[in-house]
């Protein structure tokens, strides 16, 4: 029997989703986040966790990293990576494979949601839980709950997957009516303006390192991606300048990213600078490091209304 492509099975989510899936919005009507960001831009800091967690008992891309990592971090955004199944459903998992943290085999792509959902999640300790790898919708309901904003990467591809892994998250992520607590990662200046055009109303991470590539784009919808371990004040204040908040990553490989570094000698203070020259959100594998050097800041950013 000859098997539906993936690319197949996801446009026919598409087109069946679709049906009772809110009217696209005009993009008059604005990204809803801009505001908050705008104010977190002026108050303070955001601490954006990567793959969810906040300390190594706590399983990437899981609804208890989502809700560990809102409960101690005030205003946090959880950043997670969407994929998609055999059968066309979104689930959270970083790798293309199960291997590494399921209890599961095999790539995501060939296998359908029943088959993801039999797996039980590892935590990086080596723990063994009793959760099954979330949908998008159960990871975006915690991060609701949890007060969370969720950061989707769309994780890079060629172009034509990428935004079909693109178009059925925007259709998810308004089935369930997140377009006010999501932003969506974006890779290259072309997906950016793409995945932007396609959902006005939410906001985008775009890569900032050079000014040209938000050519096209909408500042209010824009958080700029300056990449990870080599800080770059002179481009946080370009940014800062066109009112777009810089993002800035201190995670990567083990030893090697800036969390390690700045935690070698038992002093973190960095991240008070990083913030002092100008980065609004700070993407990291420690967060609770970040939030310790920056309690005053965090707290103050998580007062803005949205």
């Amino acid at each position: 029997m000859i098997r539906p492509t993936l690319a197949g099975l996801a446009l026919l989510a598409l087109t069946s989703a679709c049906a009772v899936t809110p009217a696209r919005p005009q993009a008059s009507d604005g990204p809803i986040l801009a505001a908050y960001f705008d104010c977190v831009r002026e108050r303070g800091v955001a601490i954006s966790a990567h793959r969810a967690q906040s300390a190594d008992d706590q399983p990437e891309n899981s609804v208890a990293a989502i809700t560990a990592t809102g409960r101690v971090i005030p205003g946090a955004i959880v950043e997670i990576d969407a994929v998609l199944t055999r059968d066309g459903k979104l689930v959270l998992m970083h790798d293309d494979t199960m291997d590494r943290t399921t209890t599961g085999t095999g790539k995501v792509a060939d296998l359908t949601l029943a088959e993801v959902k039999a797996t039980r999640l590892t935590a990086p300790d080596g723990t063994l839980t009793d959760e099954a790898p979330p949908t998008l919708a159960e990871a975006l309901s915690a991060a609701d709950a949890a007060g969370t904003i969720a950061s989707i990467d769309l994780k890079p591809a060629d172009e034509a997957a990428t935004m079909v892994l693109a178009r059925a998250v925007v259709v998810e992520v308004r089935r369930v009516g997140a377009q006010g607590r999501v932003i969506l990662i974006t890779y290259s200046p072309e997906t950016a303006r793409a995945v932007a055009a396609l959902a006005p109303e939410m906001m985008i991470s775009a890569g900032a390192k050079s000014m040209g590539n938000l050519d096209g784009l909408n500042d209010a919808q824009i958080l700029g991606w300056t990449g990870a371990g080599s800080p770059d004040p002179a481009q946080w204040a370009a940014l800062k300048a066109r009112g777009v908040e810089a993002q800035f990553g201190t995670l990567g490989a083990a030893g090697r990213r800036l969390d390690d570094l700045y935690a070698a000698d038992g002093d973190v203070s960095e991240y008070r600078r990083l913030y002092e020259q100008g980065v609004t959100v700070i993407a990291t594998d420690a967060p609770l490091a970040v939030k310790g050097v920056l309690a005053a800041e965090v707290a103050a950013a998580a007062t803005c209304p949205r």
